[in-house]
């Protein structure tokens, strides 16, 4: 029986340490939004940054090849291109 215990705690452990490590887009937090919006064809990946405890404020990190850019999320154009890119991901 404690041996099963052992088993179980120290699989949580590590399922709760894969689980934390952040997005490798989201190095650090976004201070504030870019003025302009990239280019649909320029950006190779994007993550949502989430307004918590870590980051100040919620944004849409776009990565392109040499930076990154972080856009207001309830921008219509950051709207748009966030769908263009979901469409994009469902095709394959």
């Amino acid at each position: 029986m404690k041996r099963v215990l052992v088993v179980l705690v120290c699989l949580s452990i590590i399922i709760f340490s894969v689980s934390a490590v952040p997005n490798p887009i989201l190095k650090s937090c976004c201070r504030n939004y870019s003025s302009t919006v990239p280019k649909f064809t320029r950006i190779q990946e994007h993550a949502i940054q989430e307004k918590d405890g870590r980051c100040r404020i919620k944004a849409v990190v776009f990565k392109l090849k040499k930076k990154r850019v972080c856009s207001d999320p309830d921008n219509n154009e950051v709207k748009k291109l966030l769908e263009k890119l979901s469409k994009k991901e469902q095709r394959g």
